[in-house]
């Protein structure tokens, strides 16, 4: 369902309102930062290999803030993707809500924090559950002989005491991306309608109507 605003862009009594696309746009990014069962929780980030192949995997999107147009994500240092941000910082959002008939794709530049404040007010606000994740014996990806978590076998069945989960905050990664631009997709059976937002390298917007 499309909120007031996209309604009212979208209306076919006044001008087309880009500015209130935009406003909904803020809105499903934030629903989808608190409500892990909002359809823009859980996007895809699509990274570049060194060798030149695209990656891509999904995220939980854990924060986003609107006036610095910067979206939050929790990974593992280990993960191959934390090599390849560095290499080529320019990254790949995917959103789609379907109770909201919306695609988003966006543009960013990302960065990693790992040894800072950043980091560690991420890290205090995880759950023992969470930290659980950041405890297993290997990186992400690599070969194991048999199906497994990787976990220690005493904690696959339990959370860990937070003086053990502690442990995993070397492990522990935060990666922040700032929005460069944002491609709108809204699917409706009258005909769909497709937005553009830019901002310049002085925060300027510039934004125009796209067909479908």
């Amino acid at each position: 369902m499309a909120d007031r605003g996209e309604e009212a862009a979208l209306s076919g009594d006044e001008e087309p309102r880009l500015d209130l696309v935009l406003e909904g746009i803020w809105r499903l990014l934030r629903q989808g930062a608190g409500d892990r069962r909002h359809g823009f929780h859980l996007p895809s980030l699509a990274t570049v290999r060194p060798n030149g192949a695209p990656a891509v995997r999904t995220l939980e999107l854990r924060g986003f803030e609107t006036a610095a147009r910067r979206l939050w994500f929790h990974t593992d240092v280990r993960s191959r993707k934390l090599g390849e941000i560095p290499v080529e910082p320019r990254v790949a959002l995917l959103f789609y809500d379907m109770a909201e008939n919306t695609q988003l794709r966006a543009d960013c530049v990302a960065a990693v924090h790992r040894h800072d404040r950043v980091a560690d007010q991420q890290w205090s606000r995880l759950k023992l559950f969470e930290r659980r994740d950041y405890l297993s014996e290997g990186p992400p990806g690599l070969p194991w002989g048999h199906a497994a978590s990787g976990l220690p076998p005493d904690l696959e069945t339990r959370r860990p005491r937070r003086e053990e989960s502690e442990r995993g905050r070397i492990n522990f990664a935060v990666i922040e991306c700032r929005i460069q631009s944002l491609d709108w997709l809204y699917l409706s059976g009258a005909g769909n309608r497709r937005a553009l937002f830019r901002w310049d390298e002085a925060g300027r917007l510039r934004s125009n109507w796209l067909l479908p």
